[in-house]
């Protein structure tokens, strides 16, 4: 993959909806817009050259990655509500990764400024939004990983962490709401089989963590964002409208 690939052009416009069984979103309509979404690698110059991690128990290749200024989070309203929750270092991205493990799996990684665990109140959710346009064939592939965070003190039916991973394009779920044990302490970290992407390994994408405070209406878009990386919260907002 070249690092200094230019973002994607035009990608096609789609029409789609996200709901997340009862957990998340609910999005129709909308254009992605690509010149907002990262290329892998996109802050790194590394004449082309992949950084080659090398660990004894863990061979992995770091095939993308951005970097985000601490301390930029806010709340952003993306539907109406009288409550207002406290942000927390663990709303705040630090940094991203993206990994190609020895088998192939991937490993997607949001380094924060707090551990995600501490999430008492509300949902927390963290997001990937990837994308990939053959240009040869024009198949477009548009994929969303979902993976929210109840908190042990909040009014939601379920607690805990969960994945969820939504085909845009086909409108279906290639991975149903799933439960996730537990969580690495500062980061927010999975490791998929890339058939759950449509086996792409070349892509772009861009990354969000936002909050739902009323667990009443779950078939709507989240209330509040808070950061994204890279830095793009008007890209996140039209994603909603």
């Amino acid at each position: 993959m070249k690092s200094h690939q230019s973002l994607i052009a035009i990608i096609t416009i789609i029409s789609f909806s996200i709901s997340i069984l009862t957990s998340f979103l609910l999005t129709t309509n909308n254009k992605l817009q690509s010149n907002t979404i990262c290329n892998f690698d996109c802050n790194n110059n590394n004449n082309g050259e992949l950084p080659l991690l090398i660990n004894s128990h863990n061979l992995k290749v770091l095939i993308g990655n951005t970097v985000d200024t601490k301390y930029d989070t806010k709340l952003i309203t993306l539907d109406k509500t009288t409550q207002m929750p406290e942000i927390h270092g663990f709303h705040d991205i630090v940094s991203t990764q993206i990994s190609k493990m020895y088998n192939n799996d991937l490993t997607f990684t949001i380094n924060l400024d707090d551990d995600p665990n501490k999430n008492k109140k509300y949902e927390s959710t963290y997001l990937w939004l990837i994308s990939h346009l053959d240009p040869l064939n024009e198949d477009n592939h548009v994929f969303t990983i979902i993976i929210p965070n109840f908190g042990s003190e909040s009014n939601f039916r379920i607690k805990g962490w969960y994945l969820a991973i939504y085909d845009n394009i086909n409108n279906k779920y290639s991975l149903p709401l799933s439960r996730i044990d537990k969580m690495t302490d500062n980061k927010v970290e999975i490791t998929i089989d890339p058939n759950l992407i449509g086996d792409i390994l070349e892509f772009n994408y861009t990354t969000a963590v936002m909050i739902r405070v009323n667990n009443t209406f779950l078939d709507k878009q989240p209330d509040y964002l808070i950061d994204s990386s890279p830095d793009d919260n008007t890209f996140w907002s039209k994603w909603f409208l």
